[in-house]
C-alpha cells in the first residue's frame, strides 16, 4: 500500500512538469507575435505601437496625444491571449487578444492623488 501511495505522488509529480513544459513550449513559438497598433482614451489619450516576440514579450512605445513625446511600453502575453504591459511613469494595461482585427482592454495610471483610467484598442499590422 505504501508502494502504491509512493507511485501515485511521483506520477502527478511528473505529470505536472510535462504539463508545465509543454507550455513554456507553446509560448516560445507564440500565436500573437507580431506588430500592433492602437490607441488609448479616457482620462489620457494616446496611440501604442509595439512588437509582441515569439516568446511573448511587448516591446514598444506609447506616444502622447498632441505631442512628439514617446515612451517604452514592456509587458508580456500569456499563452492564453492575455496581456498586460506597463510604462515607467505608472501606466498599466490589462486587456485580452480575442482576435488580430480589435482586441481591447482597460489601463490605469496614478497621477498625483488622482488615478486615471481609460480603455484601449489594438489590432495586429
Amino acid at each position: 500500500m505504501k508502494y502504491f501511495l509512493l507511485i501515485q505522488i511521483l506520477g502527478l509529480f511528473l505529470l505536472s512538469c510535462c504539463t508545465s513544459d509543454e507550455n513554456l513550449q507553446m509560448q516560445s513559438n507564440s500565436k500573437y507575435e507580431g506588430e500592433y497598433v492602437g490607441f488609448y482614451d479616457g482620462g489620457d489619450k494616446g496611440e501604442m505601437t509595439f512588437k509582441i516576440t515569439d516568446a511573448g514579450n511587448i516591446v514598444g512605445n506609447l506616444k502622447y496625444n498632441n505631442s512628439t513625446a514617446t515612451e517604452e511600453f514592456l509587458g508580456y502575453v500569456q499563452v492564453t491571449g492575455a496581456l498586460s504591459a506597463n510604462t515607467r511613469s505608472g501606466f498599466v494595461f490589462n486587456g485580452q487578444i480575442t482576435n488580430f482585427e480589435n482586441s481591447t482592454g482597460q489601463w490605469t495610471k496614478k497621477n498625483g492623488n488622482e488615478i486615471l483610467k481609460g480603455n484601449f484598442k489594438i489590432q495586429k499590422k
